[in-house]
């Protein structure tokens, strides 16, 4: 594993409450990782097994844009982490609490209320179908979800488009490279 992961491990998913954007914003770059904590995230379930990590787009082009909308008093939404183009990650929120990524959605299992059991990553990208994800980003991401391995039984990695309810209602990732994360040891459900 790449070593700039070590830090990975070394964050601690207790920090609650806002926090405010690092001023100047730098990305911090490939393999690191800063936390920006957004005040939209509530309590998992009492027992509740987190085996499930859903990719979203940010459908912006911005890590910086995307920190600010989690932030946002009225955005009321956000996801445990952001990826950025360069493969710079921002945490969000503890992945012990439940993040407001996946709306009204069910699973493969047909599981309801997704944002329950699983772990949500943006990934830096406009959503439109022409921009593409670069290896540091898909790399990232795989870092990312080992990491998280090793915190909880995960066995799935699916997409916003495929578990949003009424199906249709959420493209994303649009044209994500699936078969960058198929070595993982999850099951892929796109």
């Amino acid at each position: 594993m790449n070593p700039a992961f070590l830090l990975l491990s070394t964050i601690l998913s207790s920090q609650v409450g806002p926090s405010e954007m690092p001023r100047p914003w730098v990305e911090p770059g490939f393999g690191n990782i800063i936390w920006v904590q957004s005040p939209h995230y509530g309590p998992r379930p009492p027992g509740t097994i987190v085996d499930t990590v859903v990719v979203h787009h940010t459908a912006n082009n911005s890590l910086e844009g995307t920190t600010r909308w989690f932030l946002n008093p009225e955005a009321r939404v956000s996801a445990h982490y952001t990826i950025g183009r360069d493969g710079s990650i921002v945490q969000h929120v503890s992945t012990f609490h439940r993040a407001w990524h996946a709306g009204v959605s069910r699973d493969v299992e047909g599981r309801e209320n997704v944002n329950n059991f699983s772990v949500g990553i943006e990934l830096v990208n406009i959503g439109d179908g022409t921009q593409d994800w670069p290896k540091e980003q898909t790399e990232a991401l795989g870092y990312l979800i080992s990491h998280l391995k090793r915190r909880f039984p995960l066995k799935y990695i699916t997409s916003h488009k495929y578990i949003a309810q009424p199906p249709g209602r959420k493209p994303d990732p649009i044209n994500f490279p699936w078969a960058t994360v198929e070595g993982l040891g999850l099951k892929v459900v796109p």
